[in-house]
């Protein structure tokens, strides 16, 4: 397997194809309704893939957005996007991905990364360095209209890297956190 790392705008016509078949695997599209490619672009700095000759074995997608929370400003970064083939499952490729991931927010000097995920995948994101963040909420979309994690039943994934978000972790906890990014869209 080959993992390869692109910024989603640039990614080549059999790219998008393998990485749409795969996410359709996961979540598959309303019948007619054409795949989002990516969606709101602004918020989308790049993505990995592992490859399987032609085809998409796994897939994580790292957004970006500075966002206002308890008066402050944070360079935020998330996971988005993640998906491994379900024939390829408990294999070791889903915590190769966001491990890669990882190690690449970690080097645009992030305050915090977040983002959300079902509840039983807590543990797994958590071999990879974040944590649950209690009571929070995610809420994604505009202010005109918000996309909330805990109306979706989801889990608040965070880890903190600056110096400025690991002091004010306590004000995460249990907060609602904007990420204020597209209609109908959350990390």
């Amino acid at each position: 397997m080959i993992l390869r790392r692109y910024p989603q705008e640039d990614a080549s016509p059999g790219l998008r194809e393998a990485i749409l078949a795969l996410e359709d695997t996961a979540w598959p599209p309303e019948p007619g309704a054409p795949a989002p490619w990516p969606g709101d672009i602004g918020t989308y700095l790049t993505s990995f893939v592992l490859l399987d000759g032609g085809e998409a074995a796994a897939h994580a997608a790292v957004r970006r957005r500075v966002i206002r929370h308890g008066g402050e400003e944070y360079a935020a970064y998330g996971l988005s996007e993640v998906v491994v083939r379900p024939g390829s499952r408990r294999q070791g490729l889903g915590l190769q991905i966001i491990r890669a991931a990882a190690a690449f927010i970690g080097e645009q000097r992030p305050d915090v990364s977040l983002f959300t995920c079902k509840p039983e995948l807590t543990g797994f994101y958590g071999k990879a360095g974040w944590e649950v963040l209690p009571g929070a909420c995610l809420v994604g979309g505009t202010r005109e209209k918000p996309f909330r994690s805990d109306a979706l039943g989801l889990a608040v994934m965070a880890r903190f890297y600056s110096e400025k978000a690991v002091r004010r972790r306590a004000d995460f906890a249990g907060a609602e956190i904007w990420l204020e990014i597209a209609e109908g869209e959350l990390w």
